[in-house]
């Protein structure tokens, strides 16, 4: 299993360099720190706002999901039962995330 999982962060480490990589080679340094900047100019949309909806509600969940396993097995580790203030560290994370890739 260790060495699945070996696999898995090889995997994941190759695309996300690659990406970052071939970004920054095709654009340089002119790029904005959230991706999503880069597809306004002057304060106007170059995407369809259904595209920028999708992408904050698809960011949204998978900050639920990654938390929820990540509480689940922090619950298993310590031998706890599920108890409701999970809830509560899910919603404060989520609302973190949402405050932070939103622009107000």
């Amino acid at each position: 299993m260790f060495k699945g999982l070996l696999v898995c962060y090889a995997v994941i480490i190759m695309t996300f360099f690659s990406v970052a990589i071939s970004g920054y080679w095709a654009f340089g340094n002119q790029t904005k720190g959230v991706i999503l900047i880069n597809f306004m100019v002057d304060e106007k949309p170059l995407l369809p706002t259904w595209v920028l909806l999708m992408t904050n509600v698809l960011t949204l969940l998978q900050v639920a999901a990654v938390s929820v396993v990540r509480s689940s097995l922090l619950l298993a580790r310590n031998g706890s039962q599920w108890r409701p203030v999970l809830f509560w560290m899910i919603m404060s994370l989520d609302t973190w995330v949402l405050l932070c890739h939103t622009d107000f």
